[in-house]
């Protein structure tokens, strides 16, 4: 005859509760306007800097790459504003 193990009751785990501090975070944040100067110029040189990459890797006519520039660098300052 064997004998059949009793079953253990599953734990019920503590749920830890949110403190207002951690549901009140921000999602988003606004970049002070002093510094809109340094971003845009930021913005332009890493759009350049793409640009050349591009260009290394695959000849770009100068057309295009300045048309591709242009599209960078607004895409970048409407994103930032």
């Amino acid at each position: 005859m064997t004998l059949k193990k009793p079953k253990k009751k599953a734990v019920k785990k503590a749920v830890k509760k949110k403190s207002p501090s951690q549901g009140t975070k921000k999602t988003s944040f606004s970049i002070p306007r002093e510094n809109d100067v340094k971003m845009t110029e930021m913005v332009d040189l890493a759009a350049e800097m793409f640009v050349h990459t591009l260009e290394a890797s695959s000849r770009i006519p100068d057309r295009m790459k300045s048309r591709l520039l242009k599209a960078i660098k607004e895409a970048a300052k409407e994103a930032l504003s």
